[in-house]
């Protein structure tokens, strides 16, 4: 313990050796963000650092040795700034405002392209830069996150992180308003013309909600304001085996006391899929294939808004709403007959149809102090609505092996509207302390679920209620949590510790239509999740972080509800009103070489994995439940590596290694015991050519993995291509890109657990041709409007699809 004592106080010495440089850029008292800012000697005019400027304009080097230094800053449509040459003896300065000016001749002779890496590594996250890229023009945020260094989308489209479950997805700062199945289609409808940049956020902190096991990725969107009215417009139609489209458009008006921004799109998108399941139980065999056609067709609308009282206060709000109506053709044949399926007995054949409808509506109230000297109070008050109406009806006909014949009928239809309110209020201070900040606060969000489940039996066409496969689920939830976090940043040595304490009550009621169906589950608990990091910085090269921190994630609503929903005739799908919340503890090292290439490895240990299961039910049936399995052990090593080539030719690689232990002890011979060492990568090689003219290839693989508690996946692979060309003095942008190239985007993989063998596979319509027209007009400057996290939407990521 005294070496490690020493290390550490030999560390803060040295730390205090050197200093730190801050300024601010503005324009016109407008912060100028994302300019080139870099540092040189004086004594021979050697660059020593190079940064970019914040949202707010602000800039900031580090460890830097006593001497003589000057600053230049760039920006595209502004003069070019050389500071005076400053001296640094065993302290820190402070530049202040920097005043930067509009060109006389803005543009006229001489075109300045300002571009952002596509990565850039820092202490407490990774950004992906979207913005600029050739193949993510046009593109949707979830295949967007196919290229996120350390991310993986499976074939369900579900997201993890470093080889982990349970991640969170935020947008503008704000947790997501949906989990899985609906976070998916989201994202899919989200264009990246809107998109910023990807936030990779492996290990939060205190102060983030400790909802979601895996960390964070949060979803900037771009929201471009200056004084008076800009704006942008897009569209994009893609075409594969199927067709959709997309449109987007903003709209932004800001003077020195109001800012508005006002953001719509719609989509209309036909969608298609298939997949082959085949199994095995009580040496019976089953083969279910399977064809889905739908269309999704909707809009978004959000307008957010902020009154300057002055300069220390501000008011804002954001509304949004969304709707969206989706319908859905299946198809599927299912063969059952002797274990191999050399001999079949009989066909079950399902014309499925699906019909819904969703609507979601958030309001937020905000208030925010700014002290200066970094001191801030924010508070956040929200509502939202969650409404979704589904109907679906299920033929269930069997017929003889060669369809000759039909022995028996079975339809069924079920109606499940559901209605999710979410009330939070949330209150957040900062201010800084010596050389450290500290900050604290608390949120309090209510939430109550409704959902109604009715069953009806169809004969003769004629619809009849089952009474003993309707329910109704009620769900409340009440949650209270408090936060400190102190942040303490010198030159060579960072440190930062917080802790969060969360209350949790809930009681889960299910009111059947036969009262020997009821359920009552109350629970109380209070969890604590500490978090701590330190980054160490011997050079100007090399930078080391360590990060710990403990998080939940809690089941979805829709997921407590016990009762069964048929998907056909013999397979069903069921909730578990007692699934607990799961517990992840998270380790992870990071090093950064000449602030490009960077190195993670992290360690998780995860209790009361919630998963999804597949079982056996009587002689031919299988049901679909969540369960916790016992642990789930996930060891990762990630390498990315941005790299120029040339000036226009660039490249970018992420690598990930991943070893996945499960175990659980169902009893009655039903374990889970995995141990699965996976790779996946992504690579991407961007030219920019003259005259407005870019391409860029990419690739990613994905070897054997694990998918939920059991399956083993076999490896995946997926190449694209795009080129883009810009005209009109840049404000207008054509693009064409193909994705799945070699049309190789396809799963499979297998599983065992109990009495239950799987095999399965399945492919959809990757192969897509997407041709994007993008336009921006009125004046664009750097600034932006206020992207703040307001609280409500951390709950409403649990809200599930039916």
């Amino acid at each position: 313990m005294k070496p490690f004592l020493l290390f550490i106080f030999t560390l803060l010495l040295s730390n205090l050796n050197a200093q730190t440089v801050k300024g601010t850029l503005s324009d016109n008292t407008i912060p100028v963000a994302y300019a080139n800012v870099m540092l040189y000697s004086a004594k021979d005019s050697s660059l020593i650092k190079f940064t970019y400027s914040e949202d707010n304009g602000s800039f900031q080097f580090d460890q830097l040795t006593s001497g003589e230094y000057y600053i230049d800053a760039t920006f595209i449509g502004l003069e070019n700034y050389r500071g005076s040459i400053f001296s640094i003896q065993n302290q820190d300065i402070d530049l202040g405002n920097i005043a930067m000016s509009t060109t006389a001749n803005q543009l006229a002779e001489v075109t300045v392209t300002a571009k952002k890496p596509l990565m850039e590594v820092k202490p407490d996250k990774v950004v992906l830069n979207v913005a600029g890229s050739v193949l993510a023009t046009g593109d949707d945020a979830l295949s967007l996150l196919r290229k996120a260094p350390g991310v993986l989308v499976d074939n369900n489209e579900n997201i993890t992180l470093l080889g982990k479950s349970g991640l969170i997805i935020y947008i503008d700062g704000k947790p997501s308003p949906l989990n899985a199945a609906e976070l998916a289609n989201m994202l899919k409808n989200m264009s990246s013309n809107d998109i910023e940049s990807i936030e990779i956020i492996s290990n939060p902190s205190a102060k983030y909600e400790a909802q979601g096991t895996a960390g964070i990725i949060n979803i900037k969107r771009k929201k471009l304001i200056s004084t008076g009215v800009n704006g942008s417009a897009s569209i994009t139609g893609r075409q594969g085996k199927t067709f959709g489209l997309n449109t987007s458009t903003s709209l932004n008006y800001r003077n020195e006391k109001i800012n508005l921004v006002g953001n719509a799109s719609y989509f209309n998108s036909d969608n298609w899929n298939y997949n082959d399941f085949y199994r095995t139980q009580n040496n019976l065999g089953f083969n279910t294939v399977n064809e889905n056609n739908n269309n999704n067709t909707g809009y978004n609308t959000k307008i957010s808004g902020d009154y300057y009282l002055n300069k220390k206060n501000t008011l804002g709000f954001i509304a949004e709403y969304s709707a969206d109506d989706f319908g859905m053709s299946n198809n599927s044949i299912t063969k059952m007959g002797n274990l191999l399926l050399t001999e079949t007995d009989s066909l079950l054949l399902n014309l499925g149809q699906v019909k819904a409808k969703s609507k979601n509506s958030n309001f937020n109230a905000n208030y925010y102090f700014d002290g200066g000297n970094e001191t801030t109070f924010n508070i956040d008050a929200n509502y939202g609505r969650f409404r979704r109406d589904n109907d679906s009806y299920t033929p269930n006909e069997y017929t003889s092996p060669d369809r000759s014949r039909v022995t028996s009928t079975f339809k069924v239809r079920s109606i499940t509207p559901t209605t999710i309110d979410i009330m939070t209020l949330k209150m957040d201070y900062e201010r800084k302390i010596g050389k450290g900040k500290i900050s604290g606060g608390f949120k309090s969000a209510l939430v109550q679920t409704d959902n109604n489940f009715n069953f009806y039996n169809i004969t003769d066409d004629e619809e009849l209620l089952n009474v003993n496969l309707s329910n109704r689920f009620k769900y409340d939830e009440w949650v209270n949590a408090g936060y400190i976090n102190y942040n303490l940043q010198g030159k060579k040595l960072g440190f930062n510790a917080g802790m969060r304490v969360e209350n949790s009550n809930t009681k889960g009621d299910l009111l059947a239509m036969n009262p020997v169906n009821n359920k009552l589950v109350k629970r109380s608990y209070t969890d604590i999740f500490p978090s701590a990091g330190l980054s160490y910085s011997p050079s100007q090269k090399h930078s080391f972080q360590f990060s710990y921190g403990r998080r939940i994630n809690r089941p979805n609503y829709q997921d407590l509800n016990p009762f069964e929903f048929q998907l056909d005739q013999l397979t069903f799908e069921k909730g578990n009103a007692f699934l607990n919340p799961e517990y992840t503890d998270n380790l992870q090292v990071t090093h950064t070489y000449a602030y490009k290439l960077t190195t993670t490895l992290s360690y998780s240990h995860t209790n009361d994995v919630i998963t999804r299961l597949v079982d056996t039910s009587g002689l031919k049936g299988s049901f679909i439940t969540w369960d916790n399995i016992a642990y789930r052990k996930v060891f990762t090593a990630s390498v990315s590596a941005p790299f120029s080539i040339t000036e226009k030719w660039s490249t970018y690689t992420n690598l990930n290694a991943v070893h996945t232990r499960n175990r659980a002890d169902f009893g009655d011979g039903r374990l889970i015991n995995l141990n699965v060492s996976s790779f996946n990568m992504y690579h991407q090689q961007s030219y920019s050519f003259p005259k407005g003219w870019n391409a860029e290839i990419s690739g990613w693989y994905t070897s054997p993995s694990v998918w939920e508690g059991t399956f083993v996946m076999n490896s995946m692979w997926a190449a694209g291509a795009g080129i883009s060309k810009k005209f009109a003095n840049d404000k207008a942008k054509v693009t064409l890109s193909i994705d799945d190239i070699f049309k190789t985007n396809v799963w499979s993989g297998e599983s065992t657990f109990g009495g239950l063998y799987m095999d399965v596979s399945g492919g959809w319509d990757s192969r897509r041709a997407r041709l994007t027209f993008n336009y921006n007009f009125g004046k664009e400057i750097n600034s932006k409007s206020r992207n703040r996290r307001t609280g409500l939407e951390d709950e409403q990521n649990r809200i599930k699809k039916s």
